[in-house]
Formats: C-alpha cells, structure tokens, sequence
C-alpha cells in the first residue's frame, strides 16, 4: 500500500518521479513504521505536501527551490532529509536563511531607512557572517547575533523618527538622550561607526556599560548533588544526564555539547573526550555514561533509523541533524538543571586549578575568556557567595 502510493504522490507532469526524488521514496519505503509515513503524506502543511507541490509544478529539487517554498518546519525537515540522503548539497542553514529574513525585516521600515539598514546588513553583517562561515562554524547562536544587530539598528532608525532627527543631523546631545532610554550599545555603536566611515554622520561616541559579573552559582554541596543526579539518576532522560555531567564538570555550553560525534569520544584504558584542542581523561562513570548514550540512543527520523551513519551523540529530529540546543537548554532547566550556573560553578573551580593558557586549550575557550575566569578564581569568591542569599544564587 505504502510503496504503490508513494509511486503516485510525487509524478511530474510528465508521469515520472523526478530522479532526485527517487532516493527519498526508496528510504521511505524502507521504514519499520509504513502507518508514520501515511500520517506524513497526509499532513497538509509538511514535508510531503511541500515535495508535493514543487514536483507539480515541474521545478527542479534546489535549494533554491525550497526556499521559495516557504518557511516552516515542513520545508525544513524535508530539506534536512533530502541532504541526509545526497540528493541535496549540504549548505550552513543558519547563514542561508539570513537573507530572506532580512528581506521580511525591512519590509515595514521607510524607505529611506530601509536602503541605508539593507546596504548596511548586506555589505557590514552579512559579509562578515560569511566569511566566519567560510574559516569556521557560523552556528544558529551567530545567526541570532545577526538578526538581533539588524533589529537593534532598525529601531534606533525608527526612533530617530519618532524623534524628527534626521541621520545626518544626528549630534552627541541625540545619542545622550537614546542611551538614557535604551540599554542596546553594541550593536546601534556598530553601526554608528560604519555610517561616520561612509560620511552619513559625524563622530559620535557610545560608551561601553561595564560587564557584569557572573552571579549565577551552585554552592560546593548543590554542585555536588546536581553532579551525582547526572551520574547515577535512572528517572532521568539520559541526554539530559550526559549534558548535566559535561556542564558540572568541564563547563561546556549546550551549543558545544549538541555537536559532539562518536569520534570525539575515544575508549581504551584511558577514555577521552574531545572538547577543546586537546582529548580531556573522563572519569570512569562519566565515560560510561557517554559510551551509553553513543551506543544506544537511535536517530529520531524514521528515515534517520534506516540509512545509519556514524554522527551525533545527541541526534536531532531531523535526518542527519543533531539535537537543537535552544530545545536541549529548556529540556535541562525542566529537571532543574539550568545552564548558567552549572557552567559558572564548573569554570570556576576549574580555573582556580589550570592556568589561562592551559584551560582555554583544553575546553576550547578564548584566551580572553580563560584570563577572566582565572582572575575571578582568584578573588575570595567562597566569602562572596557565602555572603549572597541562597535565592539569589539561581
């Protein structure tokens, strides 16, 4: 039933199933579940309807292609599998969808502000974006950074509006006046330098707001307890066991711990995990609780359970795909697990032990990163955070 529909959903004009789409058709007909598949092709806004649409219209199967189909989960886990499979390149998601978000973001702008932020986006952010792209990962937190600038950008020029202030008029006294009302800096400051560089307004200074300092902790005997909750806890999803361990101990952020693969974990008699530039030893119960999760946990697509391939430790929904980490941080903070402060407490006790140099290469953390925790560690952060109120520390 499943193989003679799936024989007839997806023909062309011409009365064939184009050729790039025979690979997805063989691995659905492979799947242990047929009844998933039918739901699949039954859904009127996913992948399937999608796929449907672009073959009756004759359209070749691109990248191209799809991203005139629209946005939402449908077209993107059709995309996602279609690359699992070969018959799509893969390509950076996070940076290719830059560019139609942006083109939805300025639509409600004025003319005016709408070609100086495009021109600024595409030749200030965007270029830069890509070429992050190109010597490294540009992940969806990078993509994020992005829209947030351009947000931030737009609604400095719409404040101006509202203000009658022309860009080229545009004094000290006016950027005084937006500081003591808005909190973004960093990004409306970017743009200000790139507009003075192209002779849009003068000189004009935005100062930095002083850091704050972390003040989110777990206190010796909470880091402890949350520690052996992850190690030994079986009401816990293992994931979430896996995660909280490398969190407590080594600091690792979520974004790094969801693309973590089989090969960054190594066995033998001296198990080692790849984090930074350097394999870090793993304690006996901790590599038992990865080499579990790398051994047993199976991809969440049906088309992902059936074309196996060495990849993630936390595989993702889509085929191919490793799990999402804004999804894998919500997950953590349900079962009382939440990222900032098992990462403080973990950096913390980790650099009042390891000197800058040798903890920004082991957990592949900036230099300049690894200087300022090493100068926290040691301050007398006990007598601090003895001193603060037990809530405050959450």
């Amino acid at each position: 039933m499943l193989r003679d529909r799936l024989a007839t959903e997806f023909r062309s004009s011409r009365g064939e199933v184009p050729a790039e789409v025979r690979p997805l058709l063989e691995a659905l007909v492979r799947a242990p579940r047929a009844r998933s598949i039918l739901v699949w092709l039954d859904k009127p806004r996913g992948g399937a309807a999608c796929l449907r649409r672009l073959v009756d219209d004759d359209l070749p199967l691109t990248h191209e292609t799809l991203d005139s189909a629209g946005s939402g989960q449908g077209p993107a886990l059709l995309r996602a599998t279609l690359v699992h499979l070969g018959a799509l390149p893969a390509r950076n998601e996070p940076l290719a969808g830059l560019q139609p978000w942006l083109e939805r973001a300025l639509a409600p702008l004025p003319a005016q502000h709408r070609r100086t932020l495009h021109i600024y986006a595409e030749w200030a952010l965007l270029r830069r974006a890509r070429r992050r792209a190109a010597r490294g990962r540009f992940t969806p937190a990078s993509a994020a950074a992005v829209r947030n600038a351009i947000r931030c950008t737009a609604a400095f020029l719409t404040w101006l509006d509202d203000h009658d202030i022309p860009l080229a008029s545009l004094t000290q006294g006016d950027i005084d006046t937006w500081l003591s009302e808005r909190r973004d800096r960093r990004h409306v400051r970017m743009f200000l330098r790139w507009a003075h560089e192209r002779r849009l307004t003068g000189n004009l200074e935005i100062s930095d707001r002083p850091r704050d300092e972390p003040h989110c902790w777990w206190s010796e005997s909470e880091h402890w307890t949350h520690l052996r909750r992850c190690l030994h806890n079986e009401a816990l999803p293992l994931d979430v066991r896996v995660t909280g361990a490398l969190m407590l101990l080594y600091g690792m952020p979520i974004t790094r711990i969801t693309v973590l693969t089989h090969a960054d974990l190594t066995g033998g008699n001296t198990p080692h995990l790849r984090i930074g530039e350097h394999p870090v030893a793993l304690p006996p119960a901790v590599h038992q609780l990865l080499q579990r999760q790398a051994d047993h946990t199976e991809p969440i697509s049906a088309v992902g359970r059936i074309t196996p391939r060495p990849g993630w430790l936390l595989p993702g929904y889509a085929a191919g795909t490793h799990h999402s980490a804004p999804a894998l941080a919500r997950k953590m903070r349900l079962h009382c697990l939440p990222a900032r402060p098992s990462r403080n407490t973990a950096l913390l006790a980790l650099a009042a032990d390891l000197p800058a140099s040798v903890l920004s290469d082991t957990l592949g953390i900036s230099i300049s990163a690894a200087l300022q925790w090493t100068r926290r560690a040691a301050r007398d952060w006990n007598s601090y955070l003895a001193a603060r109120p037990t809530e405050d520390r959450y």
